[in-house]
């Protein structure tokens, strides 16, 4: 496509068409353009507040009256001591959402402090923020609050005392999206301005030459200009503005990622060779669509992954089955689909799902009536779809058949792995144990497998390999917008999950797809003696490969890394086959491709996820992840809980390597502590002494029995909260006393453990450390083993509590569908490795990606270990079952 030509003034024609279409896209329907609107309580100020710290709050409750917060404006009197003051915020249920340090030494007091808030509220809920010391004494400024004032601020209190009549002097600034009519007016004015272009394009080379030139050259021409502005501002963003972080490493790495990416990107515009894979599927509109198919269902299998309630699990699972479907349908010939017999099934069968969708809504009084109502639209969809699929294979099979006595069949053979699936998937349904994903995935199956032996799929393995990249990369420019990289509380990033654990099996199997796909290239180029030329070729693959092996090490997953090293091993191992001789060359070249992707790639995606979502701002979490309160907002690009390099490092290291490596302290409230590291100023912003600050003293109490202090330091200090404090502790310690007493005189000395009982215990104990408990759950499923499964799939633990899963699947297998069903699933992974084995190395000269069987089935049986990983919306079973269907015949059907 690059070398197809084009005239001059269609090229510039087009390009200003182009940029007019996505500025319009840009005011609608993205509606990035933005508004603000300012609302306060519109009182006077008349007073100034009582000390503000540590020990006293302001609280204002209020209503937010639009869905983005995108900074307030508080009237500051004076800073006592100190430097910042705290804000947090807490939804109407009281759960914390936002919290942040605001440095005031900065602004002009007496005077309103802006504070960059960017929080995403729910129109029409009470919210309430709390300001108070962070090591800090302050005032504040109350306004009038009356009939005459907003009705949207409900309630104020100065230290859990409600004061009526006043509210906080503060500027609440919204974010809104353009109104319609000025939306409207943007739009005229751009189209009328690409009008104008257009009309001067026309005029100026009105007697010239029109000249044809390359597609290729119009990409340089505006890709250059674009990409060279924009690496620039990021650059300079970072330093000097130090508009993501102030340290010179973080910088530095910052730099050097920003600049690998745009090597990378000024390559992917100016190379000359538009040279891919053999068989161009993404240029052809079917192929991408089967590929397009394939990454939503691994999205919605994502989703199911993260629902929390079987509701949204069964939304999930019926959306992921609906693309399953599709993907079948679009399996189909063209000639087949279009038919009178299929209009006429599809006009009856959506007439009659319409009916049936009517007369079995549940109606708007009943609980979550629009979740259960979509639910049931989701199941008539599967319903039509599976209907369409039946009739037409069917037909096509029966036609077969009556066709010169089914010899049109006779080419049918499946293999014995595929024989042996078949009676996995039988026996999976028939001890089903109330589980119906078994007959679900069952039946996709016999399905898939239809599909592929009767109409067979253009280069399948490459097919199913672009479709689960295609995932990856559609989830990871999600994270760059939504999922920031935290630095705590874990700092293992969890992509776009609410735990590693799924992010690590989901990433094994994106790891596979990407080596498959680097390692065909680098076989179909292993003939070319310089990188450079081989580089031209497989680009786009080193790349991904890079990019992927990057995320999959921001997880800091061992089960993830294992899985990956075993899998690429077993892999390299059976491609050692491919050439008789210069073996060790070959592997060099392999490894040494991989390892330079992963190196050049890693500072790039490290940048990338560190600095995207700090700009666009709108973090999204999900209920059950760790705390991070000051990433959920925004107007904290340089806040010290995103991940930086040297918490990494240090992270990675104590996790993988078991080595602590650096003591790593950069707390956000940096102009608290000295050069040193120690803090300068206690609680309620009282000075520390040298020996103070080294022993880490700052604490009311502890700086109140100092002898370090000052007499005037402990009055002020009682003064300001200690005498509150102290009373509240002595009564306190009062009533721990009394009940320690009352517990003392009912309770009754236990038996004491002999020397080798306790060695017993501190060896099992050190096991299960090192399994992370998974022995001890191993141990309890294996003694509940029965022939023909559970109905639950937790087993009783010692402990008396119900397992969650087994943490290895193929022992939750044996435990809920039987020990026969466990037996032929590991019948069928070693069948399935073998089998995969011996389909490389039959079809690794006609067959792109032929390696993938086998690579997906390692993984697959690597992460199977400790994880439980086998499951209809689970990533790998259905990236296993898609890979799987090459080798499930005898006959290669590309």
């Amino acid at each position: 496509m690059r070398r197809k030509v084009i005239y001059r003034s269609v090229a510039i024609r087009a390009v200003i068409l182009i940029f007019a279409a996505l500025f319009i896209l840009s005011v609608f329907p993205f509606r990035i353009w933005q508004r603000t609107i300012t609302e306060n309580g519109g009182g006077e100020i008349i007073q100034t507040s009582e000390r503000v710290n540590d020990y006293h709050d302001v609280v204002q409750k209020f209503i937010a009256q639009y869905d983005r917060l995108e900074s307030i404006d508080i009237y500051v009197e004076e800073i006592e001591l100190g430097n910042y003051m705290s804000m947090v915020f807490y939804n109407e249920n009281m759960e914390e959402i936002y919290q942040r340090g605001v440095y005031l030494r900065d602004a002009e007091l007496p005077g309103y402090v802006h504070v960059r808030v960017g929080l995403d509220l729910n129109v029409g809920e009470t919210y309430t923020m709390i300001l108070n010391g962070a090591f800090s004494t302050f005032y504040v400024a109350y306004e009038h609050a009356g009939e005459d004032t907003s009705p949207y601020f409900v309630s104020f209190a100065y230290h859990d005392t409600t004061v009526q009549g006043l509210q906080l002097a503060a500027n609440y600034n919204y974010r809104q999206p353009l109104t319609k009519g000025m939306s409207l007016l943007i739009i005229a004015g751009i189209m009328a301005i690409a009008a104008i272009l257009i009309l001067l394009e026309r005029m100026i080379f009105r007697d010239k030459k029109d000249e044809l030139i390359t597609i290729h050259r119009v990409v340089r021409v505006v890709g250059n200009p674009i990409a060279a502005i924009s690496m620039i501002v990021l650059m300079v963003l970072i330093y000097p503005v130090k508009y993501f972080d102030s340290r010179p490493i973080e910088n530095a790495f910052l730099e050097l990622g920003v600049l690998i990416t745009y090597v990378l990107v000024f390559y992917a515009i100016n190379h000359e060779s538009d040279a891919t894979l053999d068989e161009k599927l993404w240029h052809n509109v079917k192929h991408f669509a089967q590929m397009g198919i394939i990454a939503a269902a691994i999205w919605f299998c994502c989703e199911y992954m993260n629902a929390l309630f079987t509701i949204y699990q069964t939304l999930a699972e019926r959306k992921e089955m609906i693309c399953l479907l599709l993907f079948l349908c679009f399996a189909l010939p063209l000639e087949r689909v279009r038919s009178i017999r299929n209009a006429v099934y599809a006009i009856v069968a959506v007439v009659a799902g319409i009916c049936y969708r009517s007369a079995h809504l549940m109606p708007e009084t009943e609980k979550e009536y629009d979740l259960h109502n979509a639910a049931m639209t989701y199941g008539v969809i599967i319903a039509v779809l599976a209907g369409f699929l039946i009739f037409n294979i069917a037909a096509d099979i029966y036609g077969r058949i009556k066709e010169e006595g089914g010899r049109k069949l006779s080419g049918v053979k499946v293999s014995t792995f595929g024989v042996l699936f078949v009676v996995f998937l039988v026996i999976l349904v028939v001890f089903r144990n109330t589980r119906w994903w078994g007959v679900a995935i069952a039946a996709f199956v016999i399905g898939l497998m239809l599909c592929y032996k009767l109409y067979g799929f253009k280069a399948y393995p490459e097919l199913v390999v672009g479709g689960l990249l295609l995932n990856f990369v559609v989830s990871m420019i999600y994270c760059w917008m939504h999922r920031s990289f935290a630095a705590f509380n874990t700092g293992r990033y969890a992509f776009v999950f609410h735990t590693v654990t799924i992010t690590a099996e989901y990433m094994t199997v994106m790891e596979c797809a990407a080596a498959v796909l680097l390692l065909y290239k680098i076989y179909t180029t292993r003939e070319l003696t310089s990188f450079r030329n081989r580089f031209r070729y497989l680009w786009k693959e080193f790349i991904l490969f890079g990019f992927v092996s990057a995320y999959m090490i921001f997880t800091i997953s061992r089960t993830s890394y294992l899985a990956c090293v075993v899998m690429i091993m077993c892999m390299l191992a059976l491609m050692s086959t491919d050439c008789k001789k210069g073996k060790l060359k070959y592997l060099g070249m392999q490894i040494g491709t991989m390892i330079l992707a992963v190196v050049l790639c890693f500072p790039s995606a490290f940048a990338l996820q560190r600095m995207f979502p700090a700009i666009v701002a709108r973090p999204k979490k999900f209920l059950v992840e760790t705390g991070n309160f000051g990433l959920y907002g925004g107007g904290q690009p340089d806040n010290h809980l995103y991940m930086n390099i040297e918490r990494f490092v240090d992270l990675f290291a104590e996790k993988i390597l078991n080595v602590d490596i650096m003591d790593y302290n950069y707390p956000e409230d940096d102009k608290n502590f000295n050069s040193e590291g120690y803090s300068t100023v206690g609680e309620n912003g009282v000075p520390l002494t040298e020996e103070q600050s080294r022993a880490m003293v700052y604490s009311l109490p502890e700086i109140v029995a100092s002898k370090q202090t000052s007499p005037e330091i402990k009055e002020y200090l009682m003064e300001t909260g200690g005498n509150e404090l102290f009373e509240r502790r002595r009564l306190e310690e009062e009533a721990a006393a009394a009940q320690a007493e009352a517990l003392a005189e009912e309770s009754t000395e236990a038996p004491e453990e002999t020397n080798e009982e306790q060695e017993d215990q501190t060896t099992e104990d050190g096991i299960e450390e090192f399994s992370n408990g998974r022995i001890t759950i191993f141990k309890s499923y294996l003694q509940q083993m029965n022939l023909f499964g559970h109905d639950e799939m937790g087993a009783v633990l010692p402990s008396g509590e119900i397992a969650v899963h087994a943490h290895n699947t193929y022992i939750q297998v044996m435990y809920d569908n039987g020990i026969l069903s466990g037996i032929v699933f590991l019948l069928v992974m070693a069948f399935a490795f073998f089998g995969g084995a011996a389909y490389y190395i039959k079809h690794r000269d006609d067959v792109p990606g032929a390696i993938l069987p086998f690579a997906m089935t390692v993984g697959f049986g690597v992460a199977a270990i400790s994880e439980w990983v086998f499951q209809f919306s689970n990533p790998m079973t259905i990236a296993l079952v898609f890979s799987l269907m090459p080798i499930a015949f005898k006959k290669n059907n590309k």
